[in-house]
């Protein structure tokens, strides 16, 4: 099997060229070509020579593949299920809407991290996805083009899988790739101090810190990475290393109806967040079988958001998409996997 084209970086690439004797200028052209263009046949690259054409071909594949199922929700949201050569599954999730068309794409096939109110989260880690399989699941599917927004938060933990996600934004971001703006993807964390230093060190796109209990004994009851990468020393760096416009933060507090809505975890927040420019995205639970978890009331979560706006807190609701599909957050586990889950 012919090793992919799809995922390399430009100095792969021109390493690449140079090994099949040909020019590195050439190696933008071709970057350009399957980035910009996205094209799949090596005879269509205009500028370069007919023999590094016939080199790349006998040599390299593209390495794109599509998904292997589609499901469309009545709200117009489309989920797409992928499986590569290695039989790893996962999803991505294009959101049309007026104005903003998000895709939402995977970084891991499952999650090691195992949030108690996430599907993902309970089919267990498969593997870490590679940047031919990140970077696929936006030139794979039909909707591409109308992307304007990408956000790193599907299957799986992004700052578990660091490098092959960076090396994804950089083909997104850079001119010779997609030369998507970097203020318009965002990675979705629940707050790995190792990689976030790295991360705030040279940041390369906007962040999300998922924090859904700002009281450590109960975080660690839904998220167990607090017992080793807690809350407080994730909020610690980010005021060390604040983010710069135009890149944002923001932090993303799924609602459980019972569990995370009352006064002092708004106090909590208030508390943590005071000093930091930020965003609160409230996210409702989206259900799914098996789950002792319940979507909050209206009152119960319109009190908790009073309380916060009092206090200085930013914070908006979050509308979820394609809960009918499983597709909304939380609820991505790919099809072929469902049953087990439930089953359990």
């Amino acid at each position: 099997m012919k090793p992919p084209l799809l995922g390399k970086t430009l100095p792969e690439i021109t390493e690449i060229v140079q090994t099949l004797s040909g020019r590195a200028d050439q190696a933008i052209a071709i970057s350009k070509w399957l980035y910009k263009k996205n094209e799949f046949n090596f005879d269509l690259i205009e500028s370069i020579s007919n023999t590094l054409r016939k080199s790349l071909d006998s040599s390299y594949s593209i390495g794109k593949y599509p998904p292997s199922k589609v499901t469309e929700s009545k709200d117009k949201t489309r989920k797409y299920l992928f499986s590569n050569d290695t039989e790893q599954q996962f999803e991505s999730v294009f959101m049309p809407s007026a104005k903003r068309n998000t895709l939402c794409i995977s970084s891991q096939s499952g999650c090691r991290m195992g949030c108690k109110f996430c599907l993902t989260g309970k089919i267990g880690f498969k593997g870490n996805l590679s940047v031919l399989d990140i970077v696929n699941q936006f030139y794979s599917i039909p909707d591409y083009k109308d992307v304007n927004r990408l956000v790193i938060m599907g299957m799986g933990e992004p700052f578990d899988n660091f490098f092959e996600v960076k090396k994804a934004v950089e083909i997104f971001t850079s001119q010779w790739g997609l030369a998507f703006g970097a203020s318009n993807i965002t990675i979705s964390t629940v707050g790995l101090l190792d990689p976030l230093k790295q991360f705030l060190e040279n940041p390369f796109c906007n962040l999300a810190i998922s924090l859904n209990n700002p009281i450590s004994a109960e975080r660690k009851e839904l998220m167990p990475i607090e017992n080793t990468n807690p809350i407080s020393e994730v909020i610690n760096l980010i005021k060390q290393s604040p983010l710069k416009k135009p890149l944002r933060l923001s932090f993303e507090y799924v609602a459980l109806g019972g569990v995370n809505l009352y006064q002092q975890h708004a106090v909590g927040i208030i508390d943590q967040l005071k000093g930091v420019n930020c965003h609160l995205n409230i996210i409702c639970w989206n259900s799914h079988n098996g789950s002792p978890y319940y979507t909050p009331s209206e009152l119960e979560l319109n009190s908790f958001i009073s309380c916060l706006d009092k206090n200085g807190i930013l914070a908006s609701v979050r509308q979820s998409r394609g809960q009918d599909i499983g597709a909304a957050c939380g609820q991505m586990a790919g099809n072929l996997l469902i049953n087990n889950v439930c089953s359990m």
